[in-house]
Parts: structure tokens; sequence; C-alpha cells
């Protein structure tokens, strides 16, 4: 039987535990895990399993709405002002809803299977390396400087932009690591079907963002007053955000950066924008297209709305595919009834 929101939203403790389990059995997963999660006001459980050491996240059946109404928009004044100091200075359209309408994808209903979700996008290309490679080892070694001065734990997952990631122990050991190279769409799409996974369609990545939400952003219309920006460009690199004398401290929280309603990190920074199953539909960002070029607060929140879109970025992705320095994708599974 096919796990549907409906049935998902009306389970209890018990029954959340005997449809994740089963899941766990259909799709070969290691193990799972079911605990409750609020996200914007909203409360589900949230499900993730261990499929071959990655965490993937239950998202469930369901007809729903996608995209965007931007008749609905209503923006508050503190947008109105700086979006129209944006538009004078670019040259963009004066209104406001207008703009929102062409940098969102058109409101529709749509029918989604339920899905195992990739819980974060990485990065295309992973070679697997060996766990005393030197170049890893001098990268675990200053993260544990890092840690030192700062008291924190030792991360998990670890992520260096342009050169690989790494699973720790708690004491910093390397347990496995990766090296990226920048591989075609085309190859990576057959790398992950010989794995049984595949891309997100656009309709599916917009539903396992804002899981139906019917707001710009899967949180609401608005955004953090006192955050300037959404992004932090150094977190694309793990180990350079550690808070100490830290520029991207005022971005480090914030409805954009904690895991949505199904427990998914999505959507959290426009540089980290994610490919899709449709080569020229790009999600999540604009490859910080529009933050770099100093485009203004809401202009550049707005390239982490739920249905954004961004063509031109979209084209350019695609004509210099060989330039690029990396390429962010998120596994799905599709769950057999």
């Amino acid at each position: 039987m096919e796990i549907t929101w409906e049935r998902w939203m009306a389970s209890d403790e018990t029954e959340s535990w005997a449809l994740a389990n089963q899941i766990a059995r259909r799709v070969g997963a290691a193990s799972a895990e079911v605990g409750l999660h609020t996200y914007a006001g909203r409360q589900t459980w949230t499900a993730v399993f261990d499929v071959d050491g990655v965490p993937f996240a239950l998202v469930p059946a369901r007809q729903v709405q996608v995209g965007y109404d931007a008749d609905r928009f209503s923006p508050t004044a503190d947008q109105v002002h700086n979006y129209r100091e944006s538009a004078e200075a670019f040259g963009i359209p004066d209104d406001i809803r207008a703009y929102v309408a062409s940098r969102t994808s058109a409101l529709r209903t749509v029918s989604v299977p339920a899905l195992l979700v990739a819980v974060e996008a990485v990065q295309a290309g992973l070679t697997a390396m060996p766990a005393d490679e030197p170049a890893v080892l001098r990268r675990v070694d200053e993260l544990r400087r890092r840690v030192a001065v700062t008291g924190s734990a030792m991360p998990e997952h670890v992520e260096w932009a342009g050169f690989g990631r790494a699973v720790l122990a708690p004491d910093g050991t390397v347990r496995a690591a990766w090296m990226y190279d920048t591989p075609s769409y085309g190859v990576e799409v057959a790398r992950l079907a010989a794995l049984g996974q595949r891309l997100l369609t656009p309709d599916e990545w917009e539903y396992a963002c804002g899981a139906g939400a019917a707001t710009l952003f899967r949180w609401g219309d608005t955004y953090p007053g006192d955050v300037r920006s959404p992004f932090c460009r150094d977190d694309i690199c793990a180990y350079t955000c550690s808070g100490v004398g830290d520029p991207c401290a005022d971005h480090r929280d914030g409805p954009h950066r904690r895991p949505n309603v199904f427990g998914l990190a999505i959507g959290q920074n426009p540089y980290r924008e994610e490919r899709t199953a449709d080569p020229a539909v790009i999600c999540g960002g604009d490859g910080g297209s529009m933050v770099c070029g100093g485009s203004g607060g809401f202009v550049s929140w707005l390239t982490l709305a739920t249905a954004y879109r961004d063509a031109d970025y979209a084209r350019f992705v695609q004509d210099e595919a060989e330039d690029l320095d990396q390429m962010l994708i998120r596994p799905a599974i599709v769950v057999p009834d």
C-alpha cells in the first residue's frame, strides 16, 4: 500500500514506526529512525533511513499544489521599500508582484509518489579515497584546531568546497573520504540509475521543499529582518565557518537554516542550487548570482522561494557545464508499493 501524506499524518507513533520499518525492508535500508518534528508551526512525524550510509527522509505520496500564486502575495512595507531600491538600481520591473511572478513557477496541481529523498544535497562526482590520504588529514587537522578553539563537538560529516568530503569519528579519525570531480549531467544521472536512484523532478523538488505550503517560502511570506541576506558563502565549506571571527555568524540560524517539515536540509543557501530531472530547471538557489551581484535583500531572499526559477542561470549552467566547479544533486528513491 502506498504511503500517502494523509495516512502518514494520521498515524500515531506505533503506526509511524511500523510504516517506517515496512519502507526500510522495501528499499533495503540498514535502519530507520522516527521522531516528532515541528517546523514553521507544522508538526509531523519524520522518518529517516540509512541507505548505504546516506540519510534519506520520507516524503509521502500526495496530490498537492506546487508553484506560487503571485497575486496572493502581500508584501510588507519593508519588502516593498527594499525591492523598490533594487528595481531602481538594476532596472527590474517596478511591480514587486510582477517580479515575483516572473521568478516563480506557475501554480499547478501534481501527483507525487512516495519517495525517500536525501536529507542533504551532495556534490556530484564523488570518488572514494583512502582514509589516510594526506590531503584529507591536513584538512582534518585544521578542523581539529578550530574545534579546539570553539569547544564545539567534532562534526560527523564535513565537506570542503572543490575538494571532497569525509565521515569522521568523534575524535576526528577519518572513517571514510571522497574526492570530487565534475562529471557531466548525463553521467551523474546514469550513476544514480545504477544505484536504483534518480534526481527529483521540479514538481517533486518543490513538494519536498515546501510540503504543500502555499506561502512564498516554506516557512511563510517574509524573512528574518535581522539577517541581511540568506547566505553564508563560506559555509559551502563546512570547516571554514567555525564561529571564530565568523563573518557569517548572523546567517547561521533562521527558518531557512532549519530542517523542513520532512526533515530535509533544503533551500538553505542560494549558492547551493540543485539540479533536477529536468536539465533546464534548477531549484534551491541561483548559484549566488543575486547575492553576489548586490541585488538587495528581497531579491536575494527570493532565490530561496520554494518555486523560484531563474531560466537565464539554468541556461548558463547548461552552456558552461565544463566550467562549473560543482554540481549539487539530491538523490531520490521511489518507495515500492
